[in-house]
């Protein structure tokens, strides 16, 4: 496992400079997030080369706990947060990648490649995938805070290891004032759990993490949420270019 620093960081917003307070994991130093070749993976079968180019670059994610995915909640069968399926059974963390966008649309709900993605999966870079490809089958994204809370009995607690910059998110967004709501159109920043990003507002609880769109942007483009006039809106474009840093929290249905 990488050790990671977290010095300050100066990103421009809209409006001026931020600078990221303490709370925030900077997991962009030394060799953490060096690419790596994807050889295919005989074990599901052959892989068309015409489909899948192995020789293509992916910062990729760590493997967490393998097994079969409908028991793992992720698609790839490779569980990465609440690790522990004795004590979190009917909630995941999968880490992986999408190129679909947005979290808020029906569309968002319904896998769009077959379930294929995943850093562990046979498309580890989420070409035309939806975060819902994140999940297994008999698993959906967790669709909110709610959902969050009758799947885990800790809540966020235990997520992650406290040094992995990790975050999974949920299917929701705020209001422009950081609330979290069941309103569908509140689309402001990215809300789950893990130790990547803002401490959460009281109002999201159980979630404990979000990602602004600062610090979208100082992910070094692995998380997609939109260009600066585009900062109160990033749950609904958000997505993930590189399986590395997180993905999505999974609910058994």
């Amino acid at each position: 496992m990488h050790s990671f620093r977290a010095p300050l960081a100066i990103v421009l917003v809209v409006g001026g400079c931020r600078v990221f307070d303490a709370g925030v994991v900077n997991p962009f130093d030394g060799d953490a997030l060096a690419p790596l070749a994807i050889p295919p993976d005989a074990s599901d079968g052959p892989v068309d080369a015409a489909q899948l180019d192995t020789t293509r670059e992916v910062a990729r994610d760590e493997a967490g706990v393998v097994g079969p995915a409908a028991q793992m909640g992720c698609s790839d069968g490779s569980r990465e947060g609440f690790a522990s399926i004795s004590d979190w059974p009917n909630i995941a963390g999968c880490s992986g990648a999408w190129s679909l966008g947005g979290l808020l649309s029906a569309e968002a709900r319904a896998p769009a490649c077959m379930r294929e993605a995943g850093n562990d999966g046979r498309n580890p870079w989420g070409d035309g995938c939806g975060v819902a490809d994140l999940c297994a089958a008999g698993w959906h994204v967790c669709r909110d805070a709610n959902d969050v809370r009758r799947s885990s009995p800790s809540g966020c607690e235990s997520a992650v290891d406290s040094v992995e910059p990790r975050f999974f998110l949920v299917l929701a967004g705020a209001s422009a004032q950081g609330i979290c709501s069941p309103d569908r159109s509140a689309a402001n920043d990215l809300h789950g759990c893990g130790s990547l990003g803002q401490s959460e507002s009281s109002t999201c609880e159980p979630l404990n993490r979000r990602l602004t769109f600062a610090e979208c942007q100082a992910s070094m483009g692995i998380w997609s949420c939109g260009g600066p006039g585009e900062h109160l809106i990033e749950a609904a474009l958000v997505s993930k270019s590189e399986s590395a840093l997180g993905g999505a929290l999974c609910c058994r249905d």
